[in-house]
């Protein structure tokens, strides 16, 4: 079978869902194509191409020319000329409001080939970019989710957001989790950047109003109060790590909260999880959050903010703790709780794996999206 996956930016460097779902079905035996414009997405240009973009990955990537990217959203023409004479089987579109999706659409609806619509959307934008979406939800977006063929959700979060606020009559989604390389991913010991602190707690998250940062800063007033040694490492970068620095500045946390902003590739993170005590991702707003399951499938507990796909993938109570967003006493109370027992710490870190493992590991995420292409290929 030979299956296009278009999505508007691919960096083999940075790992994500693409590459995770471009290898998972590559290793079942399906020919895979990744098909990207040459423009990079905000988190990918915090960090670099790591050699040949081709170098040993187990499918192809072909990088389309692109006129022009405005607003993270890049028109790529020659889509349709790909799709048109490259005799795929089966395309996956990633998410119904890029331009290069809707184009791939109409390549595929002429051919007559199957596609599989997959959505993260767990929320609106603020601002211009709500108007100009839902413009395109009005127009564009709709055609692709009512003529795909399949349509997926990466998690509940995403299938609820679609059906009560684009109106996807019920039963057309069926969710299927991102996973995470639990092979890459596990306990693991290395150099790493947290150094210091008796209770090191770690967080990965471009530095954006929505990933919650301030209210983790906040929390580590009480935090630190009750756990003199504790150390928070923020590590990112991105448009908040100004007010965030001064806000760490004005509340006298220097000495409890350190910013780690050298890019570090996946491939070189399982030490850096490893030799965190806690992940904390206080996320307001959250498509997924693939860094949870990564810190999971790593060994370590997790405390997360109970939006997007944390719900599926945090088990409360048994590998982390939910509590709820923009609330720094619900952070820091989750925080000191679960670090007055560093035994069930550990206990609940081997569960994180646990569940990493049979649920989210990428082997058993292209299983189900590879049980999906054969139906609808049949079809």
């Amino acid at each position: 079978m030979r299956v296009a996956i278009v999505v508007p930016y691919f960096t083999p460097y940075v790992r994500g869902n693409e590459f995770g779902l471009a290898d998972g079905l590559s290793r079942l035996g399906v020919d895979v194509t990744v098909l990207a414009s040459t423009g990079k997405a905000p988190r990918e240009k915090m960090v670099s191409d790591n050699g040949n973009v081709n170098q040993s990955l187990r499918f192809d990537v072909k990088y389309l020319h692109t006129l022009c990217d405005v607003g993270e959203i890049p028109l790529v023409p020659s889509i349709g000329r790909e799709i048109g004479s490259g005799d795929y089987d089966a395309v996956l579109l990633q998410e119904d409001y890029q331009l290069i999706c809707h184009m791939a659409y109409l390549a595929t609806h002429w051919k007559k080939t199957p596609t599989i619509l997959s959505t993260e959307r767990t929320y609106f934008p603020a601002g211009n970019k709500r108007l100009v979406l839902s413009l395109f939800d009005a127009t564009l977006n709709k055609m692709v989710r009512r003529g795909a063929t399949a349509y997926t959700a990466h998690c509940a979060a995403a299938k609820e957001f679609a059906e009560k606020e684009l109106k996807v009559p019920a039963g057309r989604i069926k969710v299927i989790n991102v996973g995470v390389d639990t092979s890459l991913f596990k306990p693991a010991a290395g150099e790493t950047p947290l150094k210091d602190g008796d209770l090191k707690i770690l967080t990965v998250a471009r530095l954006h109003p929505y990933k919650g940062l301030d209210h983790l800063i906040r929390a580590m007033e009480t935090v630190k109060k009750s756990r003199p040694g504790a150390v928070l490492y923020i590590m990112g970068r991105g448009p908040a790590a100004g007010d965030l620095k001064a806000l760490v500045s004005k509340m006298k946390l220097s000495d409890a909260v350190r910013f780690v902003e050298t890019p570090v590739p996946n491939y070189e993170m399982p030490p850096v999880y490893g030799s965190a005590d806690l992940y904390v991702q206080p996320s307001i707003v959250e498509p997924y959050g693939i860094a949870v399951l990564e810190a999971m499938a790593c060994g370590k507990p997790t405390i997360c903010t109970r939006v997007g796909g944390m719900k599926d993938t945090v088990d409360d109570h048994a590998t982390g703790l939910l509590v709820k967003p923009a609330d720094p006493g619900a952070l820091s109370d989750a925080i000191v709780e679960l670090s007055k027992d560093r035994t069930e710490m550990v206990r609940m870190g081997a569960r994180a794996r646990e569940r990493a493992v049979k649920k989210f590991d990428w082997p058993v995420i292209a299983g189900e999206y590879k049980k999906l292409l054969d139906e609808i290929v049949r079809r």
